[in-house]
Formats: structure tokens, C-alpha cells, sequence
């Protein structure tokens, strides 16, 4: 991962899902990079660093955030002040509680965009099935998709499964400040939030069309592209919002190579929406 970037080369940095509290960069949970690999021909190197995971009671009360979100931050100069890529050609991705991560950690750059020390905010974003309300003000619509999709997602019933995480991740600041950090819950329903997305960067969203986070990723999708705009954000004036939904598709399927045609279909569409830039 050292050696200087060749000419016209992008990197991703790529950041693993598991609710902030499980999984790995180990590469058995690398499909979606591995398939980045394999379908973007300028992308030739996939950097997907660690960072600490949360934990609460019964165990240790560890790394709540923004510990995640310094860790991937130094990972994101890594590769900027060690390796030596411009942050035009960094493509920060996440998967699900990864794509949580990748989204906060863009908003710290474009946030905070001209600080000394810091660099340029990336050259894209992509989020793959992003959990994007840790407030839980999504898991309660009737009718939506938190109990539409119970059956048929694999994250089952997240009114349940997601209570552990939520805790462990807001730790002492608490579920109320999910409701209203943009940095937690840029898609919360909570009137209090103040959340806008001007200045990010070209961004490609993905959801499975039967995933139980739908409902959560449509109302992140309609603030992206409110400020955004639609489009592929390479010429002058286009929009730098797209949106992908397969339908039926569960959640995270990039990441089950047995989910055909989709998996390959989207692949190609993020590849091809990499390629238009510079």
C-alpha cells in the first residue's frame, strides 16, 4: 500500500460495516472491495484500515463516538500524507454502519475544509446501504420498511437488534444526541436536526430495494440530492448526487457474491460513475 500512486491511479478507502461494534477490514469481509478491484480499472489499491469498535454494559464501556471517526480520519491522512495520493483521487466507501462512518468522516473534512494540517475533503463518496438514523426514528413508521422487510432482510428485526449498537456507539452522549448530530443521524426525523450536505463531493448512494433500513436510506437520498442534485457531477453545473436501488435486493448485497445479477449490475454502475471523473 506504500508505493507512490501512478498517474491517474484512485484509491479506496474502505470502511466495514458491523454496527460499530463487530467485524473487521480482515478480508473475508472485503467483497465489496474485492469487487471494486475487479470492475474499476483505475482503481488499483483498496486501503481499509481498522478502526476500534464500540462497547457497553455488560462489558467494557469502550470507544464511543467519535472514536471511529479519528480512526478513520487518520487513515484518511495516511493515505494523503504517507502514500502520497491527492484527495481528488480518494474514494471514501462504507458499508452499512461503514457507510455511517464514511459519510461522518466527509462531513469532518468538508466541515472543517482549509484548517492547517488537514486535508482536501475526497474526490468521492460512496455509501452502500448506510445506517443513517442511529435514533431510531425510522425503526417506528407503520407500515415502513423496518417491519415490512423483517422476514426477508438479514438484519431481522432492528428494533431489536440494533439496540445494543445504538447504546454502545452514542455511549455517554446518548440516544438523544442521535436525534440531533448530524454527525450520528444525518437521515433522523427529529425537527431538531440541522443537517445539510453543501460542499460534499460527487456521491454515489446504494440500498437493496427489500432491505429494513429502506426507509432511513430514501430519506438520506432525498437531503443528499436536495443540495446535491442529481447527476454524475462531472460537468459544469450537473448535479453530484446518484442514487441505485436494486429491487428485492437485501441489505449490504455487495456483499454476498451469490446475489446475481445485482451484485455485478451495481458494480458496474459504480464503476463506470468512478471512470466519468478526471
Amino acid at each position: 500500500m506504500g508505493a507512490r500512486p501512478q498517474p491517474g491511479e484512485k484509491v479506496v478507502l474502505a470502511l466495514h460495516g458491523g454496527a460499530y461494534i463487530n467485524l473487521s477490514s480482515h478480508p473475508i469481509y472485503a467483497e465489496t472491495p474485492r469487487g471494486l478491484l475487479k470492475h474499476v480499472d483505475s482503481v488499483k489499491r483498496v486501503f481499509a484500515p481498522e478502526y476500534r469498535l464500540s462497547s457497553t454494559e455488560p462489558f467494557a464501556i469502550e470507544h464511543p463516538f467519535p472514536t471511529a471517526l479519528l480512526d478513520a480520519l487518520s487513515g484518511y491522512m495516511y493515505l494523503v500524507n504517507g502514500v502520497g495520493f491527492a484527495p481528488s483521487d480518494i474514494v471514501i466507501e462504507g458499508d452499512s454502519a461503514g457507510g455511517n462512518l464514511a459519510y461522518a468522516l466527509t462531513r469532518y473534512l468538508v466541515e472543517y475544509k482549509g484548517t492547517p494540517g488537514l486535508p482536501a475533503p475526497p474526490g468521492a463518496l460512496l455509501l452502500v446501504s448506510p445506517w443513517a438514523d442511529i435514533s431510531e426514528s425510522h425503526h417506528k413508521l407503520p407500515g415502513g420498511s423496518a417491519s415490512t422487510f423483517i422476514a426477508s432482510d438479514i438484519l431481522g428485526d432492528v428494533k431489536e437488534s440494533l439496540k445494543y449498537p445504538m447504546h454502545a456507539f452514542t455511549g455517554p452522549h446518548g440516544l438523544e444526541a442521535a436525534q440531533i448530530n448530524p454527525y450520528i443521524s444525518p437521515a433522523s426525523l427529529h425537527p431538531d436536526l440541522v443537517v445539510d450536505f453543501k460542499g460534499f463531493p460527487r456521491t454515489f448512494l446504494i440500498a437493496g430495494g427489500a432491505e429494513v433500513l429502506l426507509d432511513q436510506i430514501h430519506t438520506l437520498r432525498d437531503r443528499i440530492v436536495k443540495d446535491l442534485g442529481e447527476g454524475n457531477g462531472v460537468s459544469e453545473g450537473e448535479g453530484r448526487a446518484r442514487y441505485h436501488e436494486p429491487p428485492d435486493a437485501i441489505h449490504v448485497y455487495l456483499a454476498f457474491p451469490w446475489h446475481e445479477p445485482e451484485v455485478t449490475d451495481t458494480l458496474k454502475a459504480i464503476a463506470e460513475w468512478i471512470s466519468l471523473a478526471p
